[in-house]
């Protein structure tokens, strides 16, 4: 895997984290783009991975989200947590 190709996947493994942290906590888009102070358009934009997220708003979500930066790039069993908590 080449240095590019790694980065992708670790940026597409933060995404989909951040996507599914947010819906375990059952906050919308709106709910989070209020909090960061930007439109819901400009949050769906970060979080489907359009617009770059710059270190400073991934600190933002992850205060808003109670969860260390770095989990991000460990967190393999969220949909197990997800469907557990479903329960």
């Amino acid at each position: 895997m080449n240095h590019n190709s790694m980065i992708q996947t670790y940026i597409i493994r933060v995404i989909r984290n951040l996507r599914l942290l947010r819906r375990q906590r059952e906050y919308s888009q709106e709910y989070m783009a209020f909090m960061l102070n930007i439109s819901q358009n400009a949050y769906s934009r970060l979080e489907s991975g359009k617009t770059p997220m710059t270190i400073n708003r991934l600190f933002q979500i992850c205060d808003l989200l109670e969860v260390h930066p770095v989990e991000l790039l460990t967190l393999e069993s969220i949909p197990d947590a997800l469907s557990n908590s479903s329960r």
